[in-house]
């Protein structure tokens, strides 16, 4: 009876110990197990975390403004008014009275002649005409009283009318000892100088009038039927920062067909030419103001990828996540673009970064303040 109760002890003893072992690996079991699933979870979420790509990008804004259609184009300033000034009399060079860089007005003496032997001839001719014209007074008076004959009369007319134009073509002679500008300008040049003996129709000045400065452009005539008198017109030179206004003076009514262009002259505004100190030969660009569209949607060049006749920017939504916006751009610019439909006035375009997005990216829009 004692061994048998002993038996029974010890069987309970061992069941038991079985039963706690098997609750503690059940219990260890679903630890794991939910260790497990909790390791996935995180690791799942770790995941998608890291797959979330944020690019950095800048932006701006579609605005309005006026849109403008401009034709650029290179050109050299040259003076409408400019004279090469030729001698009229030979003789030596008594007076030179201007020097290069002086302003003169036309009819201003620029140099002078010797003239001995013109007042010489203008002397002998003024007084044959005065001779012959007195003559012809007392003539008249005797033909009134009947004591000279209308013939004898006559030809004292007609001879004292050639001894004048004789007077005058010395006296022309005489003023041609003093060499005088034909126009108002600035002296560029001189080629003579004091005890020089020149002949006629020697060059000695030329002049410049530098308020007469144009440019005169040759424009394909493809452009024909846009360029109209009177449009403005933009001068950029390189030796200055400011911009010079101008308009279209005139258009050559024909097409040259050798080179398929035809001219176009340009003036500066009035005053231009003394406000910027402005000189013949000053290279410059030219930008013409063909047409304008004002309040329009514009655009940065920036934001816009072209891809053959196709343009598109990418819009940045809300969500920071972006759009492909298809557009039909308008006139171009130096810095903008007309937009004519394919976006709205204010949404946010990208600019930088723009060739390294899709649809499927999200940007961050980094801002640089001041």
């Amino acid at each position: 009876m004692k061994n048998l109760i002993i038996l029974l002890l010890l069987s309970t003893l061992i069941s038991c110990s079985k039963e706690n072992v098997d609750t503690k690996d059940s219990s260890k079991k679903q630890s794991t197990e939910k260790t497990s699933k909790k390791d996935k979870k995180d690791k799942k979420g770790k995941n998608k975390k890291e797959e979330e790509v944020v690019i950095n990008v800048e932006a701006t804004q579609v605005t309005t403004g006026d849109a403008v259609l401009l034709f650029k184009t290179t050109t050299i300033l040259e003076a409408d008014l400019e004279s090469a000034v030729t001698s009229k009399a030979s003789g030596i060079i008594l007076k030179v009275n201007v020097e290069v860089g002086d302003k003169v007005e036309a009819g201003d003496v620029l140099a002078v002649l010797e003239s001995d032997v013109q007042q010489l001839l203008y002397a002998s001719a003024n007084a044959n005409y005065q001779k012959v014209l007195n003559n012809y007074e007392r003539a008249k008076s005797l033909l009134k009283k009947g004591l000279a004959n209308k013939e004898s009369v006559d030809n004292l007319k007609f001879e004292s009318q050639a001894l004048k134009t004789s007077r005058q073509q010395a006296k022309l002679d005489l003023d041609f000892t003093q060499i005088k500008a034909p126009i108002s300008g600035v002296v560029t040049k001189r080629n003579i100088k004091k005890g020089n003996l020149i002949q006629t129709n020697t060059q000695v000045y030329e002049i410049v009038n530098f308020d007469s400065l144009q440019a005169v452009i040759n424009v394909p005539e493809d452009k024909w039927n846009v360029f109209k008198k009177g449009l403005e017109v933009d001068f950029i030179f390189t030796s200055m920062t400011e911009t010079v206004k101008g308009h279209i003076l005139r258009i050559d009514p024909i097409v040259d067909s050798t080179t398929g262009t035809f001219k176009v002259v340009i003036a500066l505004d009035e005053g231009a030419s003394k406000q910027y100190n402005l000189r013949p030969g000053l290279f410059g660009k030219t930008k013409i103001i063909l047409n304008k569209h004002d309040n329009t949607m514009l655009i940065s060049k920036n934001a816009v990828i072209r891809e053959d006749d196709n343009a598109f920017v990418y819009e940045i939504n809300s969500d920071n996540t972006v759009t492909k916006r298809n557009l039909v751009l308008g006139y171009e610019m130096d810095d903008a673009l007309e937009i004519i439909s394919g976006i709205e006035e204010g949404k946010r375009v990208v600019t930088t970064g723009k060739n390294n997005i899709s649809e499927e990216s999200k940007v961050e829009v980094i801002e640089y303040k001041d």
